[in-house]
């Protein structure tokens, strides 16, 4: 296994370019060598910053270990934009070599047609293929099948015995568990308690019988949130009966907070988690549009409100000057709730009990900070436009606005969550069109209003 430094790490940022330049002069000696001098996971890092093609032309030429380490360092999305390079025969090989959890990933990326063809080819399909009935975004689909079994009868000697011959993966040998005969779960081991305890004691009088356990069916994001909350490297997967299935490791763990924090940052704003910078400028283009031709309906809607007040705006037209600062202020403050909403709905950090209680804590710091920004606002109009009656006006529809924008941004994603949609889906768009309608309407309304009765 190659050895990795943070110096070395720290040299790889760049090196793309590098790389590209030797892939470009078909130096493949050269490319090689560079990349051999990588760690797998920098190696992984740097392939994803090449464009589809040059990728293809330096991942043809690397060995079949070489790519099943670098699989094993991709996001399953990521590791599905190369699988296209190979052949079914090559792809099978490398996804051999690959735990059985990450391979069962990788083919639930490609198509139903591809996927069957490559698993026929893999020869441990009798172990991926029983984690593929499972759904993707539940514990099942990231879910080890490779666990280190102890009898409860068993010594300490015993057990130390039986690692040594199953020979573990890392990931799965620092917590060991202990199961009757047809395979319940009855006990958790930990590598540290077999190394210090007495050589003859037994497992059953050594384990830890109160056991957190998931079943395959259990959401990944309830799953992640008892792993951090409870501070375990592993969590054992249990069907009905008690029997165990697999664990979920501790770098799973690590993928699964990585893709997750990732498809919710873009999700607020309506990307799709495929999306990469160096990815396919077709699909971006498809994935991308429908979202933006949606906000632009939306965007529409604000238009709707600033045209039927024409008469107020031509008869004072320096509020038109004040509309993109409602407009940016009712956004911004909205969003800043949503985003702590989305993560504490995403973390479990907010349970129901606690909705309503988090709802009116924000919404009271929203209008104490929309106070503030109101007085500031109405200072402004006064020293900008030297009218006491836009300050007002302005000051007034600021701080209503604001106010109720910390009211949207707790609301929408508990109502999206209670929908069973992503509460980062679509949060920023829906926030941004609801404070504009808002704000403009309050600015405009009050200004008609007040208007009319000065009149």
């Amino acid at each position: 296994m190659r050895s990795a430094t943070i110096e070395q790490a720290t040299q790889t940022c760049g090196r793309a370019d590098e790389l590209a330049s030797l892939i470009d002069a078909a130096d493949w000696k050269g490319a090689l060598r560079l990349l051999s001098q990588l760690h797998a996971a920098d190696e992984a890092g740097l392939l994803c910053e090449l464009d589809r093609e040059r990728a293809q032309d330096i991942l043809s030429r690397l060995s079949v270990a070489d790519l099943a380490a670098i699989m094993e360092t991709l996001p399953a999305s990521d590791a599905c934009r190369f699988c296209g390079v190979f052949d079914a025969d090559t792809l099978a090989d490398v996804l051999d070599m690959t735990a059985p959890e990450r391979a069962a990933q990788v083919l639930r990326e490609l198509s139903e047609h591809n996927a069957s063809q490559v698993l026929a080819l893999m020869e441990g399909s009798a172990e991926v293929s029983p984690l593929l009935e499972f759904r993707r975004g539940t514990a099942g689909s990231h879910m080890s099948p490779s666990f280190v079994a102890l009898a409860p009868d068993m010594t300490v000697d015993d057990a130390i015995a039986a690692l040594r011959a199953q020979k573990p993966h890392r990931d799965t040998v620092d917590t060991l568990y202990v199961v009757g005969k047809r395979g319940s779960l009855r006990g958790v081991v930990t590598l540290r308690q077999l190394v210090l305890a007495p050589p003859q004691r037994r497992l059953r009088s050594l384990m830890e019988r109160k056991i957190l356990s998931v079943t395959p069916e259990t959401d990944e994001e309830e799953a992640a949130r008892l792993m951090h909350h409870y501070n375990i490297s592993s969590l054992p997967v249990v069907d009905e009966d008690r029997t165990m299935l697999g664990v979920i490791t501790l770098r799973e763990l690590l993928h699964l907070t990585e893709e997750r924090a990732t498809a919710d940052m873009y999700h607020m704003v309506g990307l799709s988690e495929a999306e990469r910078l160096t990815g396919d400028f077709g699909g971006a283009v498809r994935r991308r549009l429908p979202w933006l031709t949606m906000s632009l309906g939306m965007a529409l809607l604000s238009g709707l409100v600033v045209s039927a007040f024409e008469s107020t705006i031509a008869a004072v037209v320096a509020l038109a000057a004040f509309l993109p600062l409602i407009s940016a202020q009712g956004t911004n403050a909205a969003v800043q709730t949503a985003t702590i909403f989305v993560r504490s709905l995403a973390t479990g950090e907010l349970r129901p009990s606690m909705i309503r209680r988090a709802i009116a804590r924000e919404v009271g710091l929203g209008f104490i900070n929309a106070a503030a920004i109101a007085g500031m606002s109405g200072l402004v109009a006064v020293v900008w436009m030297r009218d006491i009656w836009l300050a007002q006006v302005l000051a007034v529809s600021m701080f209503l606005t604001m106010g109720l924008a910390g009211l949207l941004g707790a609301v929408v994603p508990v109502v999206l969550g209670q929908l069973r949609t992503d509460p980062a889906l679509g949060a920023t768009a829906l926030l941004a069109t609801a404070t504009d309608v808002t704000g403009y309407a309050l600015l405009l309304g009050m200004a008609t209003l007040l208007t009319s009765l000065v009149a």
